[in-house]
């Protein structure tokens, strides 16, 4: 682990529309989507979690998007710009609905190297935009990209494409990746035998 002070913003604000009630509450081996996702980051790493307050195992920091559900892009610059305030070295960026989104955070540190941003992406090199590591001066520039509104309704990938430098793009394992927005895709989650 980098000695570096990193700080997880987790995004967790979502309608769960394709889910049919909220996702992050469903259970997953015994704990809630969310409490997956959180307990997968690094113990040592300071916890904002983006949505609406909720029980959790571990101690979180919550905070909220303005208007609330304004989509991923205003979440994540939510949650960036609550974790600037803490005075960070490093912000790690998950979605709370990839339940091993965790496993993905040391590779985008130590990815990030000399680099100001560094963003998930899969086998085929799709950007992950949910899924990122930046220094603060890039979050401060993501934060002013995002202009008076804050990101609401704007695209989250449109945003990072915005940032110089750009990101550095790095791989991530499958598993990381995998986000449930379906009952089907928490099926798919626990019939892997990742509960």
């Amino acid at each position: 682990m980098s000695a570096e002070r990193v700080v997880a913003v987790v995004l967790a604000g979502g309608a769960s529309r394709r889910f049919g009630s909220d996702k992050l509450a469903a259970e997953v081996g015994g704990a809630s989507l969310l409490d997956v996702a959180v307990s997968a980051l690094p113990a040592e790493m300071p916890v904002i979690v983006v949505g609406p307050e909720r029980p959790t195992a571990r101690s979180v920091t919550f905070t909220r998007e303005q208007p609330p559900r304004g989509g991923p892009a205003a979440g994540l610059v939510a949650g960036v710009r609550a974790a600037l305030e803490v005075i960070p070295q490093i912000i790690v960026v998950v979605p709370g609905d990839a339940p091993a989104a965790g496993r993905g955070v040391l590779t985008m540190v130590a990815a990030l190297g000399d680099h100001q941003a560094a963003v998930g992406v899969d086998a085929a090199g799709q950007w992950q935009p949910l899924q990122l590591a930046l220094r603060p001066a890039a979050a401060q520039q993501l934060v002013e990209l995002a202009g008076p509104d804050g990101a609401a309704g704007q695209s989250a990938r449109r945003l990072l494409t915005r940032l110089d430098p750009p990101p550095q793009p790095v791989t991530l394992d499958p598993a990381a990746l995998f986000d449930i927005d379906t009952p089907d895709a928490l099926q798919t989650w626990l019939h892997r035998g990742n509960s």
